[in-house]
């Protein structure tokens, strides 16, 4: 009888512990999930005007922003920036203005 009932315990605690953990993983799955729509929707809307906007952004704001505490602000357009550089779709004008003003030098190309 007792060990029926341990076997039943550890059945249940296993089974429960299964669950916790299936779900957990959905949660994580579900995050990446929303962060890659999240990136490819980003990409669409900033490819549009070859990202651009973004570097013209970063050119005159970056002084503003440090001063002011805007390190959020400038880690989302580098985070940008970043990804225009990996995927080769930065216009010419954007990539040439920022190798004029080495803020290039700040993103890893390959």
């Amino acid at each position: 009888m007792r060990k029926t009932l341990l076997l039943c315990i550890c059945v249940a605690a296993a089974g429960y512990f299964g669950w916790v953990q299936f779900g957990a993983y959905q949660q994580r799955q579900q995050a990446r999930d929303f962060a890659d729509i999240d990136r490819e929707r980003r990409v669409a809307l900033l490819e549009i005007d070859g990202w651009q906007a973004q570097v013209d952004m970063l050119l005159s704001m970056t002084d503003r922003l440090l001063k002011a505490g805007g390190m959020l602000v400038l880690l989302d357009i580098g985070r940008d920036i970043e990804l225009c550089l990996a995927r080769g779709i930065m216009s010419t004008s954007g990539r040439s203005e920022m190798e004029r003003t080495k803020l290039i030098r700040l993103f890893p190309l390959e």
